[in-house]
This record gives C-alpha cells, sequence and structure tokens, in this order.
C-alpha cells in the first residue's frame, strides 16, 4: 500500500526465477544456522537484483518511471542475456560487514549496459544519476548496527568459509518496478511495473 504522504519507495530490478530463489532460501537457512543473531535476513523472495535505487517518489511519478523503463527495454540490445548465481561476500569488508550478498555471473557486459540504458533513461525523466558504481549483487541480509566489532568480523568469516550457491542459470527478459513496504517483520516487495526486453514477445508493456 502506498505511504499516507502518497509517496512510494522503489526501485528497478531484475527478478529471479523461482529456481535462484529456492537455491538463495536453502543458501540463507545455511547461514542461519551458524549466525543466529546479529543479522536482519531478507526474505528470500523478496530477493532482486537492483539496477536503480529511488527511494521515496511521489505515487504521481510512477507513470514517469513506468515510460523511462519501456524506453531503456526498447533501447536494450541484445534482445535478453543470461545469468547466474555466483558466490558469498560482503560489504565493505569481511572485518567489517554491513551487508551479506550473493554474487551473479554470466554476460556482465550486456547487464552493465541495462543498468546503465535505466540510469540514463531515468535521468532524462528528472531522477538523479546514479554517483556510485555499479556493483551488481542480491542482498541476503544486514548486520545490524549494535553488533559488537568480535563479532562482525566473526560473521566476515562465516561468509568467507560458507559454501556459494551455484549451479542456476536463467534468461533475463524482463525489469520489474519494485516497490517495499516496510513491516514489523520487514520488507515487502511486490511488482508494480515491468517492461519487457525486445525479442521477448513484443513491445514493453
Amino acid at each position: 500500500m502506498n505511504r499516507d504522504d502518497g509517496a512510494v519507495r522503489v526501485f528497478v530490478a531484475i527478478d529471479l526465477p523461482e529456481p535462484a530463489k529456492e537455491t538463495l532460501r536453502q543458501a540463507v537457512a545455511d547461514l542461519q544456522g551458524d549466525l543466529q543473531q546479529g543479522i536482519r535476513w531478507v526474505r528470500p523472495e523478496g530477493i532482486h537484483l537492483t539496477l536503480k535505487f529511488l527511494g521515496d517518489v511521489s505515487s504521481a511519478r510512477v507513470g514517469d518511471i513506468q515510460e523511462a523503463m519501456e524506453r531503456a527495454a526498447r533501447e536494450f540490445e541484445p534482445a535478453c542475456f543470461r545469468l547466474a548465481l555466483s558466490g558469498l561476500g560482503v560489504f565493505p569488508n569481511p572485518r567489517e560487514p554491513r551487508v551479506l550478498w550473493a554474487g551473479v555471473s554470466g554476460d556482465m557486459e550486456a547487464l552493465e549496459h541495462l543498468q546503465g540504458l535505466t540510469d540514463g533513461c531515468l535521468e532524462d525523466a528528472g531522477f538523479a544519476r546514479e554517483r556510485r558504481p555499479f556493483r551488481p549483487h542480491l542482498t541476503l541480509g544486514r548486520v545490524r548496527d549494535q553488533v559488537a566489532p568480535a563479532e562482525r568480523r566473526r560473521i566476515g568469516q562465516a561468509i568467507q568459509q560458507a559454501s556459494p550457491p551455484g549451479g542456476v542459470d536463467w534468461q533475463v527478459g524482463e525489469i520489474h518496478l519494485i516497490r517495499s513496504t516496510p513491516t514489523p517483520g520487514g520488507a515487502i516487495y511486490d511488482s508494480i511495473g515491468r517492461a519487457t526486453l525486445m525479442g521477448q514477445g513484443g513491445p514493453a508493456v
């Protein structure tokens, strides 16, 4: 649902197929066995590959975002590409981890091209261009602020030693506008718009 002030918290992302989400669900369950405290885990069904985080925007601007996504989808070449799950890691480093993530591999040149097109089309629509370099990843969890340095180091070490998820690849055929709704149990994500990459069944919708 929309916030009381008429704003929605949104980002543009690539959704994952169910086999990839199931693999990440098992990876998170394995990690939770070793790391039982100090981490806010992302629901596996809510894990996405973010292309552009927009934050809180007026609900009246959702149509502008959708149009920018459709333009990026029309201009994107090649028509589709493949990605795969690949590895585990943390930001910013294993000694002071704040974000736990799974990586992706595959056609990274196409992925970076799609992200750049999306960012550029959204800039043309009046949204600020991303200043930070694109670092594609799938966020699995966030370390809570109050976690002590020694425990942070243990978390970083556990991620380095964990078995990486893999063996799942998929074809990227569309991008989604994802709405994030905060709840006491964690954010809930739902798709409120999408754009189909040309060659994936017709014009973007």
